[in-house]
């Protein structure tokens, strides 16, 4: 007779057969990737995974909807964790950049495989937007703060073209010329927090400008 499993216990199975999807893509890539496969690694019959996804978009899918939720709970956290509004942003990036160099595979999952019927997933598309509000939160609270100015969706967007384009970069092994990821993302914040603060800098170039 078949195991009943309990809520708790189909939701673990779901996890396991995502946590393995994203190892044969991050060894195989997408071709890697098959319900029967995943059957064979999670050591199960053939038609188990079909109880729970119909086709290798669903699992897709459920993949990169993890892997936002785990995103966004980081960068949840991290602007919780740091009360200067000067300073959430520089938070917000750090985590960003965490969390490409600990699961560069998950990243990406989540932002190079393209989904047309993203929509067919609601609750993808929610962690989607989740993943987003903190840093729409950070640039929210430096504007209330008076230290910088602007249209928070352009920083937003600026801000983001930023950090995924040095983790592109890094994950493509083409930074170079000695610079450390970490440092250039604080390098990047930091540039475009003056280009639209409130507060002159002490730097000597600013200083030059406005000379």
């Amino acid at each position: 007779m078949p195991k009943i499993l309990s809520p708790t216990d189909v939701i673990m199975f779901r996890q396991r057969l995502c946590d393995l999807a994203l190892k044969a893509f991050a060894e195989r890539g997408l071709d890697g990737i098959s319900l029967r496969g995943l059957a064979a690694e999670a050591g199960c019959s053939r038609t188990t995974p079909y109880r729970y996804f119909k086709n290798k978009a669903d699992i897709l899918a459920a993949v990169r909807q993890s892997e936002f939720k785990r995103m966004a709970d980081a960068a949840e956290l991290a602007v919780e964790n740091e009360p200067a509004p000067d300073r959430k942003l520089i938070a917000l990036a750090r985590s960003y950049i965490q969390f490409a160099m600990e699961r560069p595979e998950a990243y990406r999952v989540m932002y190079q495989v393209v989904q047309k019927d993203e929509q067919r997933y609601p609750d993808l598309v929610a962690e989607i937007r989740r993943a987003q509000q903190p840093m729409l939160s950070a640039v929210n609270a430096a504007l209330n703060s008076g230290t910088i100015e602007g249209d928070p969706v352009n920083i937003v967007h600026v801000l983001w073209a930023g950090m995924h384009g040095l983790v592109s970069l890094h994950l493509s092994e083409k930074l170079h010329m000695g610079r450390d990821i970490k440092e250039l993302t604080e390098v990047m914040v930091r540039a475009l927090s003056r280009s639209i603060s409130t507060v002159p800098s002490d730097e000597a170039a600013a200083r030059r400008i406005t000379e």
